[in-house]
């Protein structure tokens, strides 16, 4: 089956150190001398992002924050020459506990220069005075220690992280309710709160995911079998949750080093 082979992205995860891995996903970096677009695929998550220029002398200038909330469609970053961007990745669940705001206030949207440093609060000042990417990587990891500390989950939380491991693995959307024990109804409202994104739409980008997953990192005999292996109805209707959260479809997928989910709508000041 033909792929498309892209260069390597400046892209790396950094050891979370401090950081509460059961809260926080990854600490990566995002290093680019020329300027690039980016595809990003929606997977769910929140990231709170820190954006500055980087000189020859490894001084940190005009550094930027942003707040990217969940998303349920693909977008592409654009990225300019000499930066480097910083970001914690929360878990699926623990954005908007962390971050202490409405998940669902941010979907498909960031918060960007100002706006992301009122909801970041007081510590925003030290990711701002950075003057080098060890000082920024730092003080970005202190104010995300500081947020999962102090993150008041809403009510079902426990639930909406038990069924989000549960779709992880392949579990229909229909099933979850009994294996849990409680009403789909109940689930929906739960996640909606949790996450940010409803409860079809985000179990629709995890089964697209871990399909993608599939796709790229071993043989399909054919597509019509990764279909129904996946759970889907058909390769129809796999093609069409493809072009959903892909913008293509299985039959030649683009690579999807998925780094920041910043829409490509909502540009950095």
């Amino acid at each position: 089956m033909p792929s498309r082979r892209a260069e390597p992205i400046p892209y790396e995860e950094l050891p979370l150190g401090s950081l509460r891995e059961d809260r926080i996903e990854a600490l990566w970096c995002y290093r680019s001398a020329i300027a690039r677009r980016q595809l990003v695929l929606p997977d769910g998550r929140m990231d709170l992002v820190a954006r500055g220029t980087l000189a020859p002398s490894g001084q940190l200038a005009d550094i930027r924050l942003a707040l990217a909330g969940p998303a349920d469609r693909p977008g592409f970053v654009s990225t300019p020459a000499a930066t480097v961007t910083l970001g914690v990745r929360f878990r699926i669940g623990w954005g908007s506990a962390c971050l202490g705001l409405d998940a669902a206030s941010l979907r498909n949207r960031v918060a960007v220069g100002r706006a992301a440093e009122a909801l970041i609060g007081p510590s925003a000042q030290a990711m701002l005075r950075a003057c080098s990417v060890d000082e920024l990587r730092q003080a970005l990891v202190d104010t995300a220690h500081a947020m999962s500390l102090r993150a008041a989950p809403p009510a079902g939380h426990a639930r909406v992280l038990q069924a989000v491991e549960l779709m992880r693995h392949g579990v229909a959307i229909g099933a979850l309710g009994e294996r849990i024990g409680m009403a789909e109804r109940t689930l929906r409202r739960d996640v909606d709160a949790s996450v940010g994104l409803p409860l079809r739409t985000l179990g629709g980008i995890l089964r697209f995911q871990r399909t993608l997953a599939r796709l790229q990192g071993e043989a399909v005999r054919s597509l019509g079998t990764l279909a129904a292996e996946a759970g889907y109805s058909d390769q129809a209707h796999m093609t069409r949750a493809f072009r959903r959260f892909g913008n293509f479809t299985p039959a030649l997928p683009e690579p999807a080093p998925v780094v920041e989910h910043i829409d490509h709508h909502v540009p950095w000041p």
